[in-house]
């Protein structure tokens, strides 16, 4: 497994060539994608958020704002339902698809492509209108970038990619949704006293 550091920097800069040396080498075990890259990505993201929300005002007013321990224990575990479900779409739909039908390279194409996202949700804490826009643009190349990494990593044919793409995100979603709905009412602190209009799922 590369450093941080390194798949971050590669990621940006030259995602092609990154995604595709990492398709060329033998997958690591489903396990080591999780707890070695996703995890720690998604523990250190949501930590450092969290912590950075309570540095920085977020000018919503107390009962407006989620507990961050809570907020932040959801954050963690609905990333971590996204991810799976990702990986799990991913797996299941690349034979219907004409790709390779392979849980460990989906969780580690998943794992690679959602690096920027994970900066942009720390890039979100700070203040408006330069934390959002940056950590929107950050969640948003993560999504495309789950495009190339797919039919990279798991092989599926160029014609068939859009539509492998665009089943996965919709799979992952409902199940991310339907999964965070029952969770923020489960976990104390999840949501606010108030919504504002926010709803606080992801």
């Amino acid at each position: 497994m590369k450093p941080f550091s390194t798949l971050l920097y590669g990621l940006l800069l030259n995602p092609v060539r990154t995604l595709r040396r990492g398709g060329e080498a033998p997958p690591p075990s489903w396990q080591r994608s999780l707890f070695q890259l996703i995890l720690p990505w998604i523990g250190f993201s949501v930590f450092t958020s969290q912590t950075l929300y309570q540095i920085i005002p977020t000018g919503l007013p107390p009962e407006g704002v989620p507990h961050p321990i809570g907020f932040g224990i959801y954050s963690f575990i609905i990333l971590t339902i996204a991810c799976l479900g990702l990986a799990g779409a991913a797996h299941w739909l690349a034979e219907l698809f004409q790709g390779r039908s392979d849980f460990e390279r989906a969780l580690q194409a998943v794992g690679y492509a959602m690096i920027p996202a994970w900066v942009g949700n720390i890039a979100a804490a700070f203040p408006w209108p330069y934390g959002n826009g940056i950590g929107l643009a950050l969640i948003v190349y993560s999504l495309i970038l789950l495009l190339p990494a797919f039919a990279i990593v798991l092989g599926i044919r160029r014609g068939n990619r859009l539509g492998h793409y665009v089943a996965t995100l919709i799979c992952a979603a409902l199940i991310t949704f339907v999964l965070g709905w029952l969770l923020i009412d489960l976990i104390p602190g999840a949501k606010p006293e108030v919504r504002f209009g926010t709803t606080w799922l992801i």
